[in-house]
């Protein structure tokens, strides 16, 4: 994606995070490298303002409320997203100990998730991709297309998203371990770069 695209005005960000920090260092690193960004601190507001900001991506923290690490109130939010007509792109937000939750949450929908706090040039990557994925899907919804042709694509990205959350899963059991993660999927190692790779991981 090139600058011009990853910053067009029709593209938005949203942030759902109560913690007000975590929202002003997402603004400053965003709004100007990304897209236009939008923070909000109450789960309770998410739907409204979907309604009325439209994003083309939300960054969806998992956890709200001290001591909260269970994340059920953030999964069920992915879940109300997703049964939305054209759901923006979700990217899960979670502390690096809640890794499996972040994997339950791509096995729900999500794009991808970051671990707080955040690698900064991870973060951008991640929202741009992201974007660029909410574009491709837009101009999918928009072609006319065949309902056959559209039902045979749904599986496939199904099986992407899939083969993505393993591969994570087992990267988080094997806790970086390339040689544990491919012994776990019953991979070789150049086999599992392959795929790392074609996931851009």
């Amino acid at each position: 994606m090139n600058a011009e695209e990853h910053l067009r005005p029709d593209h938005k960000i949203l942030l759902l995070d109560d913690d007000p920090g975590v929202g002003l260092a997402a603004q400053l690193l965003l709004q100007r490298r990304v897209a236009p960004i939008t923070c909000l601190r109450r789960p309770a507001e998410l739907m409204a303002v979907l309604d009325k900001l439209r994003p083309s991506l939300l960054l969806l923290d998992l956890n709200f409320g001290p001591g909260r690490t269970e994340g059920a109130q953030g999964l069920q939010l992915l879940a109300e997203v997703q049964a939305r007509v054209l759901p923006p792109v979700v990217v899960v937000m979670t502390a690096y100990a809640d890794i499996e939750l972040a994997v339950q949450a791509l096995r729900r929908g999500a794009f991808d998730f970051i671990t707080k706090p955040w690698d900064n040039v991870r973060l951008i990557a991640t929202c741009r991709e992201a974007l660029q994925r909410a574009g491709q899907g837009k101009r999918a919804a928009e072609a006319p297309m065949p309902l056959p042709a559209f039902e045979a694509a749904e599986p496939a990205r199904s099986l992407a998203a899939q083969e993505r959350a393993a591969l994570l899963a087992a990267m988080a059991a094997a806790e970086g371990n390339l040689s544990a993660a491919a012994r776990t999927l019953g991979l070789s190692r150049a086999a599992l770069y392959r795929r790392l790779d074609k996931h851009g991981l």
